[in-house]
């Protein structure tokens, strides 16, 4: 849904960074369709997520908040979130994985709550600003919105990933379809950021 409308007013963004925010959807159907065949294949997908989703999805978004930022010192917390996500994968690649876990939860967490971080931020700044007085045409308070309403919810979860498909595969089956809700509603943000959005707005950018 969130890529219709991304690509249905490519116009409106064309000219700014929030065009590589409806490239990096593009990117996640397609990942998501090509984890769909992995799986179909009676393959397990956990390394492809590991590898080629999940890092690029936390990437993509400390980067996002990065060119978001304006002011000097709120645009180095990006980078170091982005420091610190790629010193805890690494982390889980050559330590946790030893022990056979199939999902990357401890870099996936630490991920995770930096994103929260800067979401946090970025609605403490809204706030304290003028542009809180059209936040409705503020693209990236739907985006955060979105990312809240995911990320937040599905901490616990994916935190516990690897001991609910190992050990209580039933709980893991609920919270999977709950995960999904979430997913659903972050996407259905993303769409009005689309739709009512104004990217070339100043209050579009702190």
């Amino acid at each position: 849904m969130p890529v219709i409308a991304g690509l249905f007013y490519w116009g409106k963004v064309k000219n700014n960074y929030f065009k590589w925010f409806v490239i990096y959807l593009l990117y996640i159907v397609v990942a998501d369709f090509a984890g769909a065949l992995i799986r179909m294949a009676n393959m397990l997908n956990f390394w492809y997520y590991d590898y080629f989703v999940i890092p690029v999805e936390f990437l993509f978004l400390f980067w996002l908040f990065h060119k978001t930022f304006h002011f000097k010192e709120n645009k180095r917390l990006p980078v170091i979130c982005a420091g610190v996500y790629i010193i805890s994968f690494l982390v889980d690649g050559f330590y946790f994985s030893k022990h056979q876990f199939p999902f990357y939860s401890f870099s996936y967490s630490i991920g995770n709550l930096l994103l929260l971080i800067l979401i946090l931020v970025f609605f403490i700044q809204l706030i304290n600003s003028d542009a809180i007085l059209t936040y409705r045409r503020n693209m990236m308070f739907w985006i955060c919105t979105g990312l809240l309403i995911y990320y937040l919810g599905s901490l616990p979860y994916y935190g516990l990933k690897n001991t609910f498909s190992h050990d209580y595969p039933k709980m893991d089956m609920i919270y999977d379809k709950v995960a999904l809700v979430l997913d659903c509603l972050m996407y259905l943000m993303f769409t009005f950021s689309f739709i009512w959005g104004k990217p070339n707005l100043k209050s579009s950018q702190l």
